[in-house]
């Protein structure tokens, strides 16, 4: 029924909370002079989290700690924090509430991800390559899994961030994952919470609550409104699908019907579902604590109470926190703060003149700080957008209705009952509406030019962009009902009326939920069936500085460089796809694929050894992911290097001998 984990695990994710909590704990002074009212106990958690994870890594990054010894830092800094500020009052019965609450989601979480707990399939080999790689590491960035010879050139902050809280845990990275992406679970869950009450609760807290809670359930299990349509109305909407699979949702736009534009539309509840660890995953929780930063900065303006530089130096970390852990929601949350900005400029003042300099040192406080955190990414980060350029096409009005029209009716109420409520209880629920509007428009109208064809231009941008207007809908959607509910009568009757498209989005819930019976064990390296020893094996194996690993590299999001992502021991190349659009060197890495491919099948001695001596290549995994991607492999001279030290049901591993070729 609850499902159960082995004692080790089970200790592992004991840790993991236990530490959370102590964090919160610390926490709840910084977070309730960010994030004002409430109890502060949900902010404590997400800001706790973060700043945990975060600290050793900037102690890395800057060479001033080694990363595995600086693991309990960011608990110690807050404890200091705590220290220096005060205390502030109980509020125990609070805490244990979101503590349980915290708890209890952690749990559905773990259910989402163990319910498919392999990790393989989409981007599970690129999140783990780069968590792996992060906790062998001792400094920032690590050496790249995928390109031996260099560091990562990604966004790897997130992934390094949760190898912080692994090494706290005392889990390996595999395990690691299983329980960082069910923390993200939870701690999503809270922070929509949070936001929408503090969204709401200018019309009541009960009111906000419920709705609170609603747009909770919606972010971790709802989908857009085409699984409505696409579920409950199948039967009368165009088509090209005989049944509905769960992530048709998120590949509509140009998929069904299939066209030459092609979008993606993902959202959180999907993202839980398939279980990727990626930057925009990861980025959630910090994401939704700068928006609760930016509300607090406005609702302060409006009271005509001077910018709090503390607010603004909190909304500067995030911003560069986001720059080092996903980049788009430096232009999404910027876009946000900025239009707090303008409101808060334009409204009048008894000292008009000294108000603007109040905000403008506010502006460059943040932006200060903003540099400051981002720095020790971006010294070592060559960018490998290609800039901006008009988007090639556009989406049929009915395919963004499809998606998106569960929020219409509660943002018409809104509309119609505005006359009814304050204009500064309004501000805020407005806000965040317009920027989800804008966020969907934007990649109708411009793009971020990567690598991909003209097929796929546009997919990356409106991926990142409607990723968070998903969750922006969600929030701003259902604080939009709060004044009518409150008003009572036949507007709460339209209120439910309203609700019930939002609602009906939970219609995705029965093609991803799964139930904490299915929780179990932490592995998920089952799918390695019989190469998992050899895979164990390599994982032990030492390698000093520029030393590598070979083994077989393909197309992405396939089997091949699976020995890479589950111990981040560097090979030649990974997937050579990911590593060109990460270095915007095709020929590089394309040309490393090519020389794996050379090393494994070709019969001279001669270019092995050359390959060899390239690469400092110290160990050679022979597979059966390497004999199905070569099935020319050229297995007598293979064996001519130097002797197996693993041999097993799934393959050999390779010590190459140093005078062999070197």
């Amino acid at each position: 029924m609850i499902g159960s984990l082995p004692p080790p695990e089970l200790a592992m994710v004991l840790r993991t909370l236990a530490v959370l909590t102590l964090g919160a704990w610390a926490a709840r002074p910084v977070a309730l002079r960010l994030v004002p009212g409430g109890t502060g106990w949900v902010a404590a958690l997400v800001l706790a989290r973060a700043v945990i994870g975060w600290l050793p890594w900037a102690l890395a990054a800057l060479g001033l700690m080694p990363f595995g010894a600086a693991a309990p830092i960011g608990l110690a800094g807050l404890m200091v924090a705590r220290a220096w500020l005060g205390p502030v009052p109980g509020a125990a019965g609070e805490g244990i509430v979101a503590i349980t609450a915290l708890a209890v989601l952690f749990w559905f979480g773990m259910a989402q991800r163990l319910g498919l707990a392999d990790l393989t399939g989409l981007e599970k080999f690129t999140d783990m390559g780069l968590l792996a790689a992060a906790m062998r590491s001792e400094w920032m960035p690590p050496q790249d899994a995928w390109y031996a010879g260099a560091p990562v050139n990604y966004y790897y902050v997130g992934q390094a961030m949760v190898a912080s809280w692994g090494h706290i845990a005392g889990a390996p990275p595999a395990a690691t994952y299983q329980i960082a992406m069910a923390l993200l679970f939870a701690v999503t869950g809270l922070a929509t919470w949070r936001l929408t009450v503090a969204l709401a609760a200018g019309f009541g807290i009960r009111i906000a609550q419920v709705l609170g809670a609603a747009a909770a359930a919606l972010t971790l299990y709802g989908g857009n409104f085409h699984s409505v349509l696409y579920t409950l109305w199948r039967g009368v909407v165009p088509t090209a699908k005989e049944a509905f699979y769960y992530p048709d949702s998120t590949r509509f736009i140009g998929f069904d019907p299939p066209a030459p534009d092609k979008g993606f539309t993902e959202f959180p509840a999907y993202a839980f579902a398939v279980g990727d660890l990626h930057a925009h995953v990861i980025a959630t929780p910090i994401f939704l604590f700068g928006l609760m930063v930016v509300l607090a900065i406005l609702r302060r303006g409006l009271r005509r109470d001077a910018p709090d530089l503390a607010q603004a130096a909190a909304l500067g970390w995030v911003l560069g926190l986001c720059a080092a852990i996903n980049a788009w929601d430096v232009a999404v949350l910027g876009l946000i703060a900025l239009i707090v900005a303008l409101v808060l400029a334009v409204q009048e003042h008894s000292a008009q003149a000294a108000w603007l300099d109040r905000l403008g040192v506010a502006m460059v406080v943040a932006l200060g700080v903003a540099f400051v955190t981002a720095a020790p990414f971006l010294g070592r980060f060559t960018p490998f957008a290609s800039g901006f350029e008009p988007a090639p096409a556009r989406t049929p009005l009915w395919q963004l209705l499809v998606l998106y029209a569960h929020v219409l009716p509660a943002v018409a109420l809104f509309l119609f009952g505005m006359r009814h409520a304050p204009a500064a209880k309004q501000l805020a629920i407005t806000l965040v509406l317009v920027a989800a509007l804008i966020l969907i428009a934007l990649p109708e109208a411009v793009i971020v030019r990567d690598i991909y064809g003209l097929d796929f231009a546009r997919a990356n941008t409106m991926f990142k962009l409607t990723f968070r207007a998903q969750s922006l809908l969600v929030i701003g959607g259902l604080a939009a009902l709060a004044p009518a509910i409150a008003q009572g009568g036949a507007w709460f009757a339209a209120a439910l009326v309203a609700a019930a498209p939002m609602v009906a989005t939970l219609a995705y819930a029965p093609h991803i939920f799964r139930p904490p019976s299915v929780i179990r064990s932490l592995d998920g390296q089952g799918f390695l069936g019989d190469e998992r020893a050899l895979v164990a094996a390599a994982g032990r194996l030492g390698l000093a500085p520029g030393e590598a690993l070979i083994e077989a590299s393909g197309d992405a999001f396939g089997e091949t460089a699976r020995v890479s992502a589950m111990t981040g021991l560097p090979v030649v190349i990974g997937w050579a796809g990911h590593e060109w659009l990460w270095r915007g060197d095709g020929a590089a890495a394309n040309g490393r694929a090519g020389r794996v491919r050379t090393f494994y099948t070709t019969g001279s001695d001669t270019e092995r050894c050359a390959i060899i001596r390239r690469f400092n290549i110290r160990h050679v995994i022979l597979g059966q992911v390497e004999q199905r991607t070569y099935p020319d492999l050229d297995i007598q001279g293979l064996s001519s290097p130097g002797p197996a030290i693993y041999e097993g049901a799934g393959g050999k591993i390779l010590r190459i001998a140093p005078e062999r070729c070197f």
